[in-house]
């Protein structure tokens, strides 16, 4: 087998090729940046260094010693910023080097998704993440509290006790539900952690990127043309939800290496499948925590238009108060159950992923017992 030859941009310049033990020597020698761009044959585009696996430790820089293993391929794909390959040199005047292929061309979307990733990179996520968890927690105390005043104030105008023993019954429930959110929002984070995958390419997480961009803000334009056609502006919450849920998706997808999966173009179709799988449950994991504190934030604001209208408009306008204030709680309720429904759908299919994996080792495994036999027959004769 050939050695795995690496070409890598400096200055805006191609420079290789090099073996993967000069390229390592390079990266340790600080010649070769983390953000600089490196490609091979096999891969579909170039890609940022640090994305590499094996090639910079976790801190960043450069790892010592030994060289990049030969299936060492990049976790997060980047477009290209250099000039087009060109043929390389030949390694011995008896050889004869194969063409390196040129980097796909530019789409409008690929220089989009260019310009967005540096900005929002692994670190805004974690960080919206831990914002809107926050949001949520404290969220479903101030439910807690909209609740019992709700509930008092229902019951100055109409059934004092029935409204007294739901409010208690919904604070019970609301507190019990931000004790689970919170356990099962690091059990998510945890399992996110711990879990890896790898893709062919990160053709998928661009187009999922570029889809639900799109999505989110249509869902907003759509409520908000709603809105001012029939002049419940009620309607443009939901939209704005929607919007937020969907541009953390998109920035999710642009980010793979962040729910740790590599593109790793020698992957075979079993383990595509797998990929994928992982890819898109990984991103509804990490979704969690922003998912839920929308949510909560959606539910209390409507508990307090519920509460505030009771307040005002007095008696006459009971029944549309708890019909808002029913909403609320169950939009309440949904979202604080979210982390844990992920956590158990996250199981299940793990399982199958785990069942799905045994499948495609078994023919490995009858092999090596069959060599195995082999062996033996041969020893004792």
């Amino acid at each position: 087998m050939s050695p795995i030859e690496w070409y890598y941009a400096r200055d805006n310049k191609q420079m290789g090729p090099v073996s993967s033990v000069e390229l390592k020597r390079l990266a340790a020698a600080g010649s070769i940046a983390p953000d600089d761009l490196v490609w091979r044959e096999g891969m579909t585009e170039w890609a940022a260094a640090r994305n590499v696996r094996g090639l910079f430790d976790e801190e960043g820089s450069a790892g010592q010693g030994g060289a990049a293993p030969a299936s060492a391929t990049p976790s997060q794909a980047a477009v290209p910023t250099v000039e087009p390959a060109t043929k390389p040199v030949e390694p011995a005047p008896a050889a004869t080097a194969m063409p390196v292929r040129h980097a796909p061309s530019r789409h409008l979307f690929d220089v989009m998704l260019e310009k967005f990733r540096p900005v929002f990179g692994p670190k805004f996520i974690e960080t919206t993440a831990a914002v809107f968890r926050r949001c949520g927690s404290y969220g479903l105390f101030a439910a807690v509290a909209l609740t019992a005043v709700f509930a008092v104030i229902a019951a100055t105008k109409a059934s004092p006790a029935e409204h007294l023993i739901h409010g208690a019954i919904w604070i019970i429930v609301l507190l019990a539900l931000q004790y689970v959110a919170g356990k099962f929002c690091d059990v998510v984070e945890r399992l996110n952690r711990e879990t890896t995958g790898s893709l062919t390419s990160s053709t998928l997480p661009d187009c999922l990127a570029m889809l639900f961009k799109v999505a989110g803000a249509s869902v907003l334009l759509m409520s908000v043309a709603s809105a001012v056609a029939t002049s419940d502006y009620s309607v443009i919450l939901p939209g704005v939800a929607a919007f937020i849920v969907g541009v953390f998706l998109s920035i999710i997808a642009m980010n793979p290496g962040a729910l740790n999966i590599s593109i790793a173009p020698e992957t075979l179709p079993g383990g595509e499948i797998i990929g994928v799988v992982l890819f898109l449950m990984k991103s509804l994991l990490r979704l969690v925590p922003v998912a839920f504190g929308v949510g909560v934030l959606c539910g209390t604001i409507a508990l307090v238009y519920a509460t505030a209208s009771l307040a005002v408009v007095g008696g006459e306008s009971l029944n549309d108060s708890l019909t808002i204030a029913g909403a609320a709680c169950r939009a309440l309720f949904f979202s604080a159950a979210l982390p844990l429904a992920a956590y158990l759908l996250f199981l299940q299919v793990n399982l199958i992923l785990n069942l799905w994996r045994s499948i495609l080792s078994l023919p490995g495994k009858l092999d090596k017992l069959a060599e195995s036999k082999q062996e033996e027959g041969k020893t004792q004769a």
